[in-house]
């Protein structure tokens, strides 16, 4: 695996943490911004086998979702590559975790 790869989930492991601290204060919020982003990127004709996966987390039992956002596993890694909560940190704290993870 090159640098820039292990950069890359350094950074998008760090991000979905916070997703998954918020997830954990507001449960509610972040199930309905991920599921409204699924949907909205259906409609613009963007579908992968992943979105599915994302829809059963989000609809499933916390723990699944919380494995999936904080988890280093290869099933975890891939699926955060795909991941729903674009857009749910706030664009200063977005940068500052990519300015921290170089």
């Amino acid at each position: 695996m090159g640098i820039f790869h292990q950069l890359h989930e350094t950074r998008s492991l760090r991000m979905h943490r916070m997703v998954a601290e918020r997830f954990r204060q507001e449960p509610g919020e972040v199930i309905q911004f991920g599921l409204m982003n699924l949907e909205r990127w259906r409609q613009q004709g963007v579908d992968c086998d992943d979105f599915n996966v994302w829809t059963n987390l989000l609809f499933g039992p916390s723990f699944g979702l919380v494995e999936a956002l904080t988890s280093a596993s290869e099933e975890a890694v891939r699926l955060r590559q795909s991941s729903p909560f674009a857009g749910i940190i706030p664009e200063e704290t977005r940068r500052k975790i990519l300015a921290s993870a170089e």
